[in-house]
Order: structure tokens, then sequence, then C-alpha cells
């Protein structure tokens, strides 16, 4: 009996183990697809790398008046003007004029004036962008994409002035040795100058923007200038040169004002004079009448 029972014992063990080796092989394969998984992974770089590219889209320059800004009116450009004008050839135009009629020694005041000159044409419109007219006036002058134009088209515009004195200059003192072959290069640089501010002027009258010559080439606008009140140093003190040109428009607006009025007085007064002498007229008709009864 004992034989017997260890007999069983034996077939009993053997389908376990078996069951085991194939519960085994199992997770064999179950550990299998773990790399199939991995590859799986792998491919996706792939799928990534075929995407197509997106092209960069092209940048479009603007064109005309950017939006936010408004264009600078008929009493701003004429203070900047006047600004500019006293400020470039005053001390030039008394300093001639006393060499004219004598002839002290003027050295210093031509300095004076000649860098003057140079500081409004050249330094402060490379530097800030704006010339004193400019400051004063509250005006300055963008480009179509809204920011500050090259400083190129600055000095040129700064040097229509000039270029329409120096052509006079030339024209007057020349034109009497006209016929000689110096005389006659000479004044005609002096008439291609002058032609060049006349252009510039009935340009900019006729442009829907008020756009000179240079304005046109370099896609400048004048507009009005907003100070954001954190300008610190020369800047600020610049800023501060805007006050002289507020309180002046406020002036002239109020002499604008006055003229207005009296003009409307004076109509007033002539629209009442017809009425006064047709009763006079009425009145003349009416005393013959009288005298005759």
């Amino acid at each position: 009996m004992g034989l017997l029972d260890k007999v069983d014992n034996l077939d009993e063990t053997k389908p376990a183990k078996a069951v085991a080796k194939k519960a085994v092989a199992k997770k064999a394969v179950a550990k299998k697809a773990t790399p199939k998984a991995a590859v799986a992974k792998k491919a996706t770089p792939k799928a990534a790398a075929k995407k197509p590219r997106k092209e960069k889209a092209e940048k479009i320059r603007p064109t005309g008046l950017p939006e936010g800004f408004e264009l600078s009116g008929t009493m701003p450009r004429y203070i900047g003007w006047l600004i500019n004008f006293a400020w470039n050839f005053g001390v030039l135009i008394g300093t001639l004029s006393v060499f004219a009629f004598g002839d002290p020694d003027m050295t210093i005041p031509f300095i004076g004036a000649a860098l003057m000159i140079i500081i409004n044409w050249l330094v402060i419109p490379i530097w800030l962008g704006r010339n004193i007219g400019e400051f004063v006036a509250r005006t300055k002058y963008i480009n179509s994409s809204g920011s500050k134009p090259n400083p190129v088209h600055a000095v040129l515009n700064n040097s229509l002035g000039f270029m329409f004195l120096i052509g006079f200059i030339l024209i007057a003192v020349n034109l009497s040795d006209i016929s000689s072959s110096g005389g006659k290069t000479s004044v005609g640089i002096g008439f291609f100058l002058v032609i060049i501010w006349v252009v510039n002027f009935f340009l900019k009258k006729n442009s829907d923007y008020s756009q000179g010559m240079f304005d046109l080439l370099f896609s400048a606008y004048s507009v009005k200038h907003v100070s954001t009140g954190s300008e610190t140093g020369w800047l600020a003190k610049f800023e501060g040169l805007g006050d002289l040109g507020d309180k002046f428009e406020k002036r002239q607006d109020s002499r604008r004002e006055k003229a207005a009025k009296k003009a409307d007085a004076k109509k007033a007064v002539a629209k009442a004079k017809p009425k006064d002498s047709e009763d006079d007229e009425k009145k003349a008709e009416d005393e013959p009448s009288d005298s005759e009864d």
C-alpha cells in the first residue's frame, strides 16, 4: 500500500509541473510583446519628421498714413516754419546786415550763426528725429510703419530753405555776368535749387497728406506729436518748448474769433442798411403826395 500511495503522489505532481511550465511560457510570450510597443514608440519621430514645414508668411510693408496718428494742421506747420526760419536765419541775417553797412570784425557772429544752423539742420534731427520748430509746434515725421523715418529724410527736408537761399544768391550775384561760362553755370545751379523748392512747395500744397518731394520719396508724414511725460534730460527740455507753440496757437485762435465776430457785425450792419434806406424812400414818396393835397 505504501508503494501505491507513492505512485499516486508522483502522478499528481507531474501534471502540476506541466501546468506551471505552460504558465511560464505564457508569461514569456507576454514579455515578448513589450518590444513591439517600443518599436511603435520609435515610429513616432519618423511620422513627425515627415510633416511639411509651415512656410513663413512674407511681411507686407504698409502704405498710407498709419492708424492712431493725425496729420498736423496748417497752424502747427506755420509755427514750425516760423521758428525754424528765425533760428536758422535770424542771427545770419542780422550779421550780414551789420557787415553790409560797415567793415567790422564779424567772425564770432558768423561762427555763432553757422553753429545754430548746423545744430538745427543736422545734429538735433539726426539725434532726436525732430528739429526745433517741430518741437515747438508739437509735430513730427513718421513713415508708413509708424516709426521714425530715415535720418537722410530729415537732412534733405531741412535743406530746402537753404537750397532756395543759396539759389537766390547765386542768381542775384551772377545774373549780370551771365555771358561768361562761369556766370552761366552759377545761374543754372541757382535756378535748379530754386526749382527744387518751388516743386516741393506745389507738391505739398496739392497733396492729400501735405507731402513734399522728400516726404513722398521716403513715405513720410507730418503728424501731431503727443509727449508721454516720461521724457528726461535734454529731451524733456525740448518737449517743454511745445508750451510756447500752444500759447502762440491760442493767441492766433483768439484773434481769428475776434476777426470773425467783427466780420459778422459788419455783415449785420450791411444787411440792416438797405431796409432803412427803403423806409426813407417810402417816406420821401409819401411827402410830395401830402403837399399836393
